[in-house]
């Protein structure tokens, strides 16, 4: 299951902290681009980002109404979750806790791979206000 949407931003779930000096850079390119390029990994029953944490948040920096997601099932999406980090082991329930928690994961702590890779789009961002 991999569907694309327009998500309204209140709706989708934090669940890792991010750099605000990288989203900031990013809302910058973003900006500047004038289009929305990578869509938002998030689950498909909590709406929880899965990839695009810094994303997200380059979204709200740039006061966007909605944003491209593509909406995934664990385990039907091909996605592989992992962490970034060698001192953590991070599982698919815990994601769901740190949702239903209201908490976040420290920064740069689950990997979501994926298989077939998101594709990228060209949504310009006129339409996300």
């Amino acid at each position: 299951m991999r569907e694309l949407k327009l998500l309204s931003l209140d709706r989708i779930k934090e669940t890792e902290e991010h750099d605000p000096a990288r989203a900031k850079r990013l809302a910058d390119a973003i900006f500047e681009l004038g289009f929305w390029t990578v869509p938002i990994a998030t689950e498909y029953s909590s709406l929880a980002i899965m990839d695009g944490h810094h994303r997200f948040n380059a979204a709200k920096l740039l006061d966007l109404a909605r944003v491209p997601c593509v909406l995934m099932d664990y385990k039907k999406s091909g996605v592989t979750l992992k962490s970034w980090r060698s001192e953590w082991v991070v599982a698919v329930d815990d994601v769901f806790l740190m949702v239903k928690e209201a908490k976040k994961f420290p920064i740069k702590t689950t990997r979501h791979l994926f298989s077939p890779s998101i594709k990228e789009i060209n949504i310009p961002l006129d339409l996300l206000y």
